[in-house]
Order: structure tokens, then C-alpha cells, then sequence
């Protein structure tokens, strides 16, 4: 037969596996020439291979029904249940299922071909399945001879010899029909048995492969040569392919017989097949390590065998590389598993050569779960096949003693150790997933540990680095209490949030500094049981240092602790403004020499006991002179301003930012910083520099699955350049550098957005709830500047904080701290708020006239009046876009925007003004007093001495003087000028 000579790159010679038996049954193989295809075929066309294969599955059928009703039927029938042969029973059954398989399927294919040839329609390639279900074809041979070579492997057939040999002794006739005259005599009951169950199946392969070829002779250079070609490459592939495995599984075999029988029984199983073995090709580990006996090569394990100790390396954990380590002058094979390193060396390097080979071939088909095709053949196109990844996913059971001992960890490898994502699970219920790297927990990670005297578990989503906890992360123990905040070797040291569970008899909250797992340095501890709160220092979770005490009753001690405990003299605020100053005792009682001073300024100065407020008892001197100007000083103290310098409270807040750009804002540097977690990569691209400099305005497109663990965010697109902080010391557009921190600020991804965030959150946590306290306005107004002039120093330290950073970041602490100024100013508000109830009552003439405004410029010349309304009787019909434009400033937390809004207030006055006159009018300061006490009235804004004071506070002191100034002094004014007695005891004129 001849071949034309183009396919010959795709058939290659059939060879047998190295070391394989040549005592088989032929198989068929194809020559090949160059010569042109024989015209004595040409007539072979698609309808005459379609009756060739119809006749040829025809035969192929009757064989399998005959097999099936003489063989396989009797070894079912005698094959009775029994303990010791269960694993061979197992493999029979599988072997009669696959082989019913391969009898249906080519049943059915050669049932519809059959069909289409009795109607005499036309045949294209498409019916002749062969070519166009190859792939189908092929996989249930691939699936029969798996399954006969599995029960080959676990001496099935030794098994079917001593089962059914009595009976296959005395029905000779089912058994030789089958069989030649020569292999009648030579063969046993279990060889026998063997040829039957795969020669006439191997034998329809060669088949299928000489129609192929045939008809391909008659196609050559045709258009469909191509498809008949590549299905004919198929068919030489799956040929070559049960010749290897048949030759692999006898090799297989043949070891399991030639060990020990304790070691057979560990190792085999009926999927495992030997690939090499040191006693083919001679090969041994290196010295230092004890002898070993054999060294084999199964297709998923790597064996040391020395005695009946056995030594199983999973070939999914096994990285084999040519070294020069222990000889510089020789190469040897080193093999790396997760917990082993050793070397394996040859006197001949061929031999180390074809070890290297076959060992990352195993490897590489383990690890991508399937087999080539053929075993031994080339790989995919007809390229080498290629090495296995150095990165790769698998799963290991760690046995050494050390931190890993008995874990089971599933995950990504490099080199033999963890690395990327992957999971470790401890058989005491301890469990990490998360990231690596060389072999340590780093990166993002959860980590679960039970704990058995709650009979619950610590959850722990946090950032590691080199297999410890090390930057920001969340842990939930199992005593309910929840940790958000920074961690160091394992430990809580940073800044960081301790808030145990609203429904726990005894809840409570800390926020603030740690320092190796311990309360140290300045927080803010809550007892929402007991409604009392302490902020100040601590040192290993004792108060100790200068420190406040705020009670739900709205008492604030200031003092100095020791171990917890109020020692030597203090300060007692009361919300009346009672001031004690003197001496407690440890659980804050009056005791001792001390100095009361009451609100109306009267004093006390003599020896105190008991608690504050009923009950107390005094022993002293009695003092009222002097009392008005000592109530003033003592309605103005303010707790923490001596003792607790602002520079000092929240270092902690800064500093993991620092180490984040010390890092240099890498990806890592912004999981650990930003407190969450990015599952994919991120992208980033920065805008070309133009003329308006808008070139450190960059733009991300990402596509991230984040874990947040500050608190719920929803996800938003924001871009962080690593350099962004040298671009903002550089950026000459003031306006575009607003625009850029006020996007930042925003944004929870960006890292000043993040270190605002925890400012906020400190800032709430201290100052809202028990720690609203009047007494604390102070503190609460320095931390805000301070956060302000810090920020400032990170992005431009030249410039004015009071108008690029203050204005951007007042409004995520405006609640609070509006909420302070107007405790403070409450006595003040409430005289003022008198004042404006009375003159509500008032019209709009009469409020003029009593204001003093000159009639000239009252604006009640265009009123439209029914019959029964006078002018004097007409109220809020006046001045109408001033009072409108007034009321705004409550609206807006930024002290800039409130005196613009009373600075539009003015400007709306004079249009007024101008408007009744006819003409363009100034007003002067004797006019506009008035005018602005009637506008402040009828707007009804109810806490303006807070807005006020919070005006004056956050203002630029560079402000100071000029317009806004002199209207803001004019407002002020106002105010005072509302709280008269006169207008508060409604002592107008008639």
C-alpha cells in the first residue's frame, strides 16, 4: 500500500514505549511514499468507504456480541462477592460498562450510516463518522483500554483465571473460538482471557485506519483531503496510543509482582502507572540521605523505596531542576518538594537527562489532569512538549514539625513553597486564606481561630507581611467584641477601634492607640452601661497620664492617673458650670482640700467628701466677693487644653501614612494603608501636561472586587498616581489643585480620602454621644484645625489652610462640632431666641420704628393693602431677599461660605434701600445696624450665637479686618443687641 508522501510529517513511525513487549498481536501501520496515489483507487470515493465501514463495524459487532454472550456474561456470572477481591470485582464491572459503551455507540453510528446507504442517498464526509465524530470515536476507546489496563493493573486477570478456570476448562469451545490453534495450546485461562478482551477491539482501530487511508489515496489534493487527513492522523495517534498504554500497564504489573507485598498494597491503585524506574535506568539520590533500595516514577506520585518504608511525593508539589550545587563540575538533578530538597544523580548523564524529562512530563500532565495523546508521542502541533509552570496550583498536607504541621494548604506554588493565593487549614479548626509570599501569609488574608472557652471563633481579615498581621485589617472575636485598625507582628499597635456588642451586659468602645496588643498612648474610652467615657492617656490598658472623665450626667473630671487611678488633685466641670478644684479620691469622689465654685461665682474653699451633687459635704469659707467676674472665667473653662496638647492625641492616625508613602505607593503599600482589598490588578494613566496644567489630574479605569474593611462603601472609580504627592507640591493651578483634593477627600480608595475618613471617625467616636459635652469645645475646635494644618503639611505646607484644606474637610466634622458650639453657646442662644419670640411679634412698621430705622428707607411704599389691612398692621412683607439670603448660612459648613452669605445679605439690604430711594445708596454703619437687626429677626435663625462663634473660630485669621470683618463684627452686634432685657421682657413703646 502506498501513501502519498505529504502526510508523513503527521504520521510518525509507530514505535512501542521503551522497554515495551514485542509479543503482541500486529498492528497496522502505514508506509509511506511519494508517489502519486494509485489510480486502481480512484473510484474509492466517500459512499465506497461508507459500505467498507458499515461491513467492517458490521463484522466488528458481531465479535463484540459474541465476546459479550461467551466471555464477559460467564465472568459476571461467576463473579460472587468476596472481600479480598473487591478491588478487582470494582474494575470487572467498570470494564463491562465501558465495553457495553463502545458496543452501543458503534452500533448506533453504524446503524444510521447503514440506513443512508439502503436509500441509496448521496454520502459526503459529514455521514462517515469516523471523519466527522472522531473525537467521539476515539474517546471510547480511550475509555475502554483505560479501564482494561486498570483491570490488568490490579491482577484482574489472575483474579478471572483462578474464578472461572473450572468453568473454562470444561467449556473450552467458548474460549477457543476466539483463539488461533497456536494460541489454543500456549495460552492459560487468564492470558487467553486477556487477548480476547483486546485484540479484536485494537484490531478495529487498524480498521477504521486503513479506510482512512485508502480513501484518503483517492482524495488526494482535493478539498476534503484536509479533513480525511487530519481524522486519519486521529486514528494513527489513538494506535499508538493503546500500543503505550497496554505496554505501561504490563510494565506496571510486572512491578507490583516484583515487590513487596506490603508495599504493593500502599502503592497501587488501579489508575497509578509506573512511568521509570531506577532499575531500567540506573539513578540514585545523592549522598547525605540514607540509601534507597528503588526509585520509581508513577504518573502522580514520585517513590523512594528503601525496605518496606516508603517515601510519596506528589508530583502536583514536586519542582525538578539541573543544579550544580554539590559539584561544580557535574550536573545532578535537584528535586524541591514543599518540606524536602534533595538531589538525584546518575553515572551516566544521559540517564539524568531522560529522568529530568520524564520526571516534568509527569508533572506537567498531573498537574493539567489528563494524559497526552499519544503518552509518548509529540505535543500539541507537533511541538516538544512543554516544561511544568515553576507558579502552579495544588494542594499539599504539610507533616514536619513547625507552624505548617498538619495543616493542608490549597493553593499556588512557586519553587516549593506557598506563594499567591491559596488556603491553609489546620486539623484544630485553624484556617488562613488569603495571599502568600515564599512561603508566609502576606498580603491580604482571613484568618479563623477557634477558641474553646467561648465555643466560638476569632475571624481576623487583616493585611500580613512575612506571616505575621502587619498593617490595617478587622478581627471579630468570638466574644462579640469587633477590632478595626492597624496590627504589627500579630499584635494591635497603631491606631485602632476595640467596640464590643450593643447587647453584651457590660458593652463598650475604645478608640485609639496600641501598642503590642495593650491600650497605650492617647484614646477615648466609652462605657455605654455606665455612660461614662475617659479620654486621655493610657499605658498598658490602664489610664495613666493626664486625663478626662465625662459622666452621662454631663460631669467632667480632669486629672492625672496612675494605674488607672485618679491620683492628687483635679478638676470638676459640672454642666451648670460648678467648678471643683482639688483632691478625689480613686473612684472619683471629693475628698480632701478642694475649692468649689458655684455658678452664680460664689466659692467654697475648705474640705470636701462625698460625690458631687446631693450629698455633698463641705467644711469651709464662704466667699462672694468678686463673684460676677470669677462665674464669667469659670462659664469660659475648658477641659484639655494643659496636659493633653493637640500634637499629641492622634499620632497614630498619621503614622501608618507615613510608612504608606515610605513604601513608595506600591499596590500592596495601598491594600495595607487603605484598609481594603483589590482582587485584580489595577491600571492607571495620567493625562498628557498641557497649558492649564492639569497633568497631576490622573484618571483609573479599574475593574476591581473589593473586600472593604473600614467600613461599607460602594465601589467608585478614583485614580492614585504613586507620585501624587510630589505632583501636588508641583501644581502651579490653584483651582486645579482644589479640584483634586476635593475629589481625593471623597473618595475612601484615595489615601487622603482614607486618612480624612479615620479623622472623621476619631473625631465622631470623641465627640459625639457622652462625649458631647460643652466643656470639650475646645479640644474638639483644636483637633480640627490641626487635622487641617497636618494635611496641609503632606500636600502643600506653604500654603493657607484656612482656604485650600479647612473648607474642603470642616463638613465630616461639622454634626459634631456644630452640635459642641451650640451646648456651649446654649444660655446665650436661649436669650437671644427670647428676644427674636417678641419682636416676631411685632409688624413690620412698628419693628422699624422701634429699631430706630429713619422712615425714609422703609420699604412699604408699593405694599398693595385690602380694605381692612393698614400699613401699620403688615408684618415680614419687608426686606424679603435679604431675610432669604440670610437663612442660608445654616445651610453651609464652611465659615467662608457663611460670611460670603452675610456679605450677599448686606449687598441685598442696600439694593433695597437703593430701590425705595431711587438711587444708588450706601449704607452707612448708623443705618445698617438696624436695618440688620430687622433681618436677623425676621430670619429666625435659632442658634446664631453657635453660627457665630464657629464663624469667628474657624474664620482665616488672615481675614481679620476689611468688609467681611466689619459685617461679621456688625452681626455680632446684632446678636448682643437682641439679647436686651428690653427685648426679652418685650418692653417696647406704644
Amino acid at each position: 500500500m502506498k501513501i502519498a508522501g505529504n502526510i508523513g510529517f503527521l504520521l510518525p513511525v509507530l514505535m512501542s514505549h521503551p522497554g515495551s513487549s514485542s509479543q503482541r498481536s500486529t498492528s497496522f501501520s502505514i508506509p509511506f511514499s511519494s508517489s502519486p496515489p494509485d489510480p486502481a483507487g480512484s473510484h474509492f470515493k466517500e459512499k465506497s468507504a461508507a459500505r467498507s465501514l458499515v461491513e467492517t463495524d458490521k463484522t466488528f459487532l458481531d465479535s463484540l456480541a459474541d465476546i459479550n454472550t461467551n466471555v464477559l456474561h460467564h465472568l459476571l456470572h461467576h463473579n460472587t462477592v468476596d472481600q479480598k477481591w473487591h478491588s478487582q470485582m470494582t474494575q470487572l464491572l467498570m470494564l463491562n460498562e465501558k465495553f457495553h459503551a463502545l458496543w452501543d455507540q458503534t452500533g448506533e453510528m453504524c446503524k444510521t450510516l447503514k440506513r443512508l446507504i439502503q436509500q441509496d442517498k448521496p454520502v459526503s464526509l459529514q455521514d462517515i463518522y469516523i471523519i466527522s465524530n472522531k473525537t467521539g470515536v476515539q474517546e471510547v476507546y480511550i475509555q475502554y483500554f483505560s479501564s482494561f489496563t486498570n483491570f490488568l493493573v490490579v491482577e484482574g486477570f489472575d483474579y478471572l483465571s483462578k474464578k472461572t478456570s473450572c468453568y473454562f476448562k470444561k467449556n473450552k469451545v467458548n474460549l477457543n473460538k476466539f483463539l488461533t490453534n497456536s494460541q489454543k495450546a500456549e495460552n492459560s485461562v487468564s492470558v487467553s482471557l486477556y487477548r480476547i478482551l483486546h485484540e479484536r477491539i485494537r484490531e478495529q482501530v487498524n480498521q477504521y485506519t486503513l479506510i482512512l487511508t485508502r480513501l484518503y489515496e483517492t482524495t488526494h489534493k482535493t478539498a476534503s483531503s484536509e479533513v480525511i487527513r487530519d481524522a486519519l492522523k486521529g486514528f494513527v495517534d489513538l494506535q499508538m496510543y493503546i500500543n503505550q498504554v497496554l505496554d505501561e500497564a504490563s510494565g506496571t504489573n510486572a512491578l507490583w509482582k516484583s515487590l513487596e507485598r506490603k508495599v504493593t498494597d500502599v502503592l497501587r491503585i488501579p489508575e497509578r502507572r509506573l512511568r521509570e524506574e531506577s532499575r531500567n535506568i540506573p539513578i540514585s539520590v545523592s549522598p547525605g540521605r540514607s540509601g534507597h533500595d528503588r526509585i520509581l516514577l508513577f504518573d502522580d506520585v514520585f517513590v523512594l523505596l528503601q525496605g518496606s518504608d516508603i517515601h510519596c511525593y506528589d508530583l502536583t508539589s514536586l519542582w525538578i531542576e539541573f543544579t550544580t550545587e554539590e559539584n561544580p563540575s557535574r550536573r545532578s538533578l535537584k528535586v524541591t518538594s514543599p518540606e524536602e530538597l534533595f538531589t538525584l544523580s546518575a553515572k551516566e548523564p544521559q540517564h539524568e537527562a531522560v529522568w529530568q524529562w520524564k520526571l516534568n512530563q509527569a508533572i506537567r500532565q498531573c498537574l493539567a489532569g489528563k494524559r497526552d495523546f499519544p503518552l509518548w508521542g509529540k505535543g500539541v502541533n507537533g511541538r516538544s512538549p512543554s516544561s511544568p509552570p515553576i507558579s502552579r496550583f495544588s494542594a499539599y498536607t504539610f507533616k514536619n514539625e513547625g507552624r505548617f504541621k498538619n495543616a493542608v494548604y490549597e493553593g499556588h506554588w512557586n519553587k516549593g513553597v506557598p506563594h499567591g493565593k491559596g488556603t491553609l487549614r489546620w486539623d484544630d479548626e485553624r484556617n488562613y486564606t488569603g495571599d502568600f509570599r515564599d512561603g508566609k501569609e502576606h498580603g491580604f488574608g482571613v484568618c479563623v481561630v477557634p477558641r474553646k472557652e467561648t465555643e466560638g471563633y476569632d475571624c481576623y481579615k487583616c493585611h500580613w507581611k512575612d506571616g505575621r498581621m502587619h498593617g490595617y485589617g478587622i478581627c471579630e472575636y468570638s466574644n462579640n467584641t469587633v477590632y478595626r485598625g492597624y496590627f504589627k507582628d500579630n499584635l494591635r499597635h497603631g491606631f485602632g477601634i476595640l467596640e464590643g456588642c450593643r447587647t453584651d451586659s457590660k458593652p463598650l468602645r475604645y478608640v485609639g492607640h496600641w501598642e503590642n496588643d495593650k491600650k497605650t498612648g492617647y484614646g477615648v474610652w466609652e462605657s455605654i452601661d455606665s455612660g461614662e467615657s475617659y479620654r486621655g492617656m493610657w499605658l498598658e490598658d490602664q489610664r495613666h497620664g493626664h486625663g478626662i472623665v465625662v459622666t452621662q450626667s454631663g460631669l467632667c473630671y480632669k486629672g492625672i492617673f496612675n494605674s488607672d487611678k485618679l491620683t492628687g488633685k483635679g478638676i470638676l466641670l459640672s454642666e451648670d458650670n460648678s467648678l471643683y478644684e482639688g483632691e478625689f479620691t480613686e473612684d472619683l469622689m471629693l475628698k480632701g482640700k478642694g475649692k468649689l465654685t458655684f455658678p452664680n461665682g460664689f466659692t467654697i474653699e475648705g474640705v470636701f467628701s462625698n460625690t458631687f451633687g446631693n450629698g455633698l459635704q463641705a467644711s469651709g469659707i464662704l466667699k462672694t466677693v468678686g463673684h460676677e467676674e470669677t462665674a464669667e472665667s469659670v462659664a469660659q473653662l475648658q477641659m484639655g487644653l494643659h496636659g493633653l496638647p493637640v500634637e499629641k492625641r492622634w499620632t497614630g492616625i498619621y503614622e501608618p501614612f507615613v510608612e504608606y508613602l515610605q513604601a513608595g505607593s506600591t499596590e500592596e503599600s495601598d491594600e495595607s494603608f487603605l484598609g481594603f482589598h483589590i482582587e485584580t490588578g489595577r491600571t492607571m494613566r495620567k493625562t498628557p501636561n498641557n497649558n492649564n496644567g492639569a497633568g497631576i489630574i490622573a484618571e483609573t479605569h479599574t475593574e476591581v472586587t473589593t473586600e472593604y474593611l473600614f467600613c461599607n462603601r460602594e465601589p467608585e472609580e478614583f485614580s492614585v498616581s504613586t507620585d501624587f504627592i510630589e505632583n501636588l507640591k508641583k501644581q502651579p493651578d490653584y483651582i486645579l489643585l482644589q479640584q483634586y483634593l476635593e475629589k481625593s477627600f471623597q473618595s475612601s480608595k484615595h489615601p487622603l480620602g482614607k486618612i480624612l475618613q479615620t479623622q472623621a471617625l476619631v473625631f465622631q467616636a470623641t465627640y459625639s454621644g457622652m462625649g458631647a459635652n460643652k466643656h470639650l469645645l475646645t479640644m474638639a475646635q483644636e483637633e480640627v484645625k490641626y487635622h487641617a494644618k497636618k494635611l496641609l503639611e503632606i500636600i502643600r505646607d506653604e500654603m493657607n489652610c484656612y482656604t485650600l484644606v479647612l473648607p474642603l474637610i470642616l463638613p465630616k466634622f461639622y454634626p459634631e462640632l456644630s452640635m459642641l458650639y451650640m451646648l456651649y453657646h446654649e444660655q446665650g442662644d436661649a436669650l437671644y431666641w427670647q428676644g427674636i419670640v417678641h419682636l416676631g411679634l411685632l409688624s413690620d412698621a412698628k419693628l422699624l420704628e422701634f429699631l430706630d430705622v429713619q422712615k425714609h428707607l422703609w420699604p412699604l411704599k408699593d405694599l398693595q393693602l385690602t380694605a381692612n389691612q393698614r400699613y401699620s398692621q403688615v408684618k415680614d412683607q419687608c426686606f424679603h431677599s435679604a431675610i432669604e439670603c440670610f437663612q442660608k448660612i445654616s445651610t453651609t459648613a464652611d465659615p467662608r461660605d457663611k460670611i460670603d452669605t452675610l456679605f450677599r445679605t448686606f449687598e441685598e439690604i442696600e439694593k433695597t434701600v437703593s430701590w425705595v430711594l431711587d438711587r444708588e445708596y450706601k449704607l452707612p454703619m448708623d443705618d445698617l445696624l438696624p436695618l440688620l437687626i430687622y433681618v436677623v429677626s425676621r430670619a429666625r435663625i435659632q442658634h446664631l450665637g453657635a453660627e457665630l462663634h464657629l464663624i469667628r473660630d474657624m474664620m482665616d485669621p488672615c481675614g481679620i479686618g476689611g468688609i467681611y470683618d466689619f459685617l461679621l463684627t456688625a452681626l455680632e452686634s446684632c446678636y448682643q443687641h437682641i439679647q436686651k432685657e428690653d427685648i426679652r421682657q418685650a418692653r417696647f413703646p406704644d
